[in-house]
């Protein structure tokens, strides 16, 4: 080990012994004898896991409702996960919240969780390595939202909550997403680099879920084409990323707003300007289009006006016959790019813009 780095790990073995500290002397001073919230974030080792548990334990003791363990991905330390405390993390009629991010959460320990813990409303499980299959189920769960990310393990996941509302996943993994039961999904954000969630299928079990969604936010690659779309029937806001090289693909998502009648706000982020052209083409010809309704705001991020950005957002313009307000942030080039030719693509972008208007100079436009 060379000089350098041992004496940064002693460095960090010394901040850690400070946090250690400071923690336990706010914990042994605190006075009430109950505990609304604790949150605990720091990078930490595998010495410090026999305080973390104290820490755990105290806090159960004083019934707390929100429970945070954030021990940050910090390279040195990422194969030591502090293992979920069965030992102390007793049963609790009082915990609503509980956020574990670098934990090693399995599939048994998520049972085990939702079993002991049963007025948890909010669940928040990120960076486990140890998460698999997970099932959320239960039909006296009063689980309202669930969040799993960075679970690179990870193969599917089943959820039957009664009273679930929200789902959140990120991953850089294939899901087999199961929903047998959730009545009252309404939120749905999903981030995946493959195009793995079958909201044109009619066949999967979540497509019998699809109609009841709010809001819907997807980032994930579009498919080279799309079967057929259930109606949305209570969408109001709908957000989408992709990726400019397959800007010959927005207009996918042309089926999927039509699907959705009674949309209220479209969200597009564009991301990866690689392609990135050093030309403007004013839109002649708009796409033809049966007029949205309800369409009242839409929100492009990432726009470089590039002939195919400008042509889709010309066909949304157009569609909007009810339009009040368009935010347009213009987007930012690979910092490899040259200075001079960023700076004529970002003055492209605004021309762009203020030229797509012309479909829509009623509405409000901000340009950021």
């Amino acid at each position: 080990m060379s000089v350098r780095r041992r004496m940064m790990d002693e460095d960090w073995k010394r901040e850690i012994c400070k946090f250690v500290g400071w923690v336990n002397h706010v914990l042994i001073a605190h006075q009430g004898s109950t505990i609304d919230e604790l949150r605990v974030r720091f990078y930490l080792d595998k010495y410090s896991w026999g305080y973390v548990d104290k820490w755990i334990e105290i806090a159960m003791k004083k019934k707390v409702k929100k429970l945070e363990l954030d021990f940050l991905d910090f390279p040195r330390f990422q194969l030591a996960y502090y293992p979920f405390p069965h030992n102390c993390f007793c049963r609790s009629e009082f915990l609503t919240s509980l956020c574990l991010k670098h934990v090693g959460v399995s599939d048994y320990v998520t049972r085990w969780i939702l079993r002991r813990c049963p007025m948890l409303e909010s669940l928040h499980i990120e960076g486990s390595p140890l998460l698999i299959n997970p099932k959320v189920s239960g039909s006296s769960l009063r689980l309202k939202h669930l969040h799993i990310s960075k679970a690179r393990y990870i193969h599917s996941v089943e959820i039957s909550a009664p009273n679930l509302v929200s789902f959140e996943y990120h991953e850089e993994r294939l899901l087999i997403l199961h929903i047998w039961h959730a009545s009252k999904l309404t939120e749905l954000y999903y981030s995946s680099p493959f195009y793995s969630i079958e909201i044109d299928n009619h066949n999967s079990l979540l497509s019998n879920y699809l109609p009841q969604l709010v809001t819907l936010r997807l980032s994930m690659p579009l498919p080279s084409e799309i079967r057929d779309f259930p109606t949305f029937s209570n969408l109001r806001h709908l957000s989408c990323k992709v990726e400019i090289h397959r800007g010959r693909r927005l207009f996918i998502l042309r089926s999927l707003i039509e699907a959705s009648p009674f949309l209220n706000k479209f969200t597009l982020e564009i991301t990866n300007y690689n392609e990135t052209k050093n030309r403007l083409r004013k839109v002649r010809k708009v796409v033809e289009c049966s007029p949205h309704k309800h369409l009242k705001e839409l929100e492009i991020i990432g726009f470089l006006g590039q002939p195919m950005e400008a042509k889709f957002v010309a066909y949304l313009l157009k569609s909007s016959i009810k339009l009040e307000k368009i935010v347009i942030h213009i987007g930012f080039l690979d910092p490899s790019s040259l200075k001079e030719f960023a700076e004529i693509t970002h003055q492209m972008a605004h021309e762009s813009a203020y030229q797509l208007m012309e479909h829509r100079p009623e509405a409000d436009l901000l340009l950021l």
